[in-house]
């Protein structure tokens, strides 16, 4: 039970980038190691969504409360938003969405009658490159695919996404792990258009193995026809 507790500590720490570079190296190699910490962190991460949710509907504003007659009222209120957050995260989670990243296609019902990919994104590590600027589409799939530093195809490689702040700190929406290697030398997956923001993002393709060069790419999504402040 402790080791548990110790387990979501760090998850939610590495949620929310506080981890130092060695703790989240050693965190990510527990991921590759254990699929079901996996799932985990991508539970957590739907549920840290939610909660963003709440917070944005006004679940959480605080009301200022005076006299002990309205102590009885205060804890029935909270016991109501306590409840009314449970049925939320419930429904979250028995609708289960899609994670943001996938490593293929996800099946789709006949009505969507949308195109499956909107758009197509490459990276490859170029000496002295700017920050790329990619229009974020409305809706469907982003096709990604990535030049990882150490191009071997007995290795497996983890794709994390993560959204970067404006104090720079990142923090992780999206996570495959253990992704083959294609024919033509590049990792691919997919992303959710429609779970993603207009802001800046950072791919990192990192090996399973200890020693490889790990490949970082730095890119900004905008909307169409606008420029990033920055």
């Amino acid at each position: 039970m402790i080791a548990a507790a110790r387990d979501f500590v760090r998850m939610q720490d590495y949620i929310v980038g506080r981890l130092s570079d060695d703790e989240r190296r050693a965190f990510e190699d527990c991921l590759v190691r254990d699929p079901e910490l996996v799932r985990e962190l991508e539970e957590s991460l739907r549920i840290r969504e939610g909660l963003q949710q709440l917070r944005t509907q006004g679940y959480f504003a605080r009301a200022v409360f005076r006299g002990r007659r309205f102590r009885l009222w205060q804890s029935a209120l909270a016991a109501a938003a306590v409840a009314g957050l449970a049925l939320f995260l419930w429904g979250r989670l028995e609708t289960r969405p899609p994670p943001i990243l996938m490593s293929s296609f996800e099946s789709r019902s006949a009505s969507d009658v949308a195109p499956l990919v909107t758009a197509h994104f490459t990276f490859v590590s170029v000496r002295g490159a700017s920050t790329p600027n990619l229009t974020l589409p409305a809706a469907g799939l982003i096709e990604i695919r990535a030049a990882p530093g150490t191009r071997l195809t007995d290795l497996r490689y983890r794709v994390t996404l993560s959204r970067r702040d404006d104090l720079g700190s990142d923090k992780p929406v999206g996570l495959l792990a253990t992704v083959a290697l294609s024919s033509d030398g590049y990792v691919h997956c997919y992303a959710d258009a429609s779970r993603l923001t207009v802001g800046s993002y950072l791919l990192r393709i990192e090996p399973d193995k200890a020693g490889a060069d790990v490949a970082e790419f730095p890119f900004n999504l905008t909307a169409a026809g606008n420029r990033p402040s920055r």
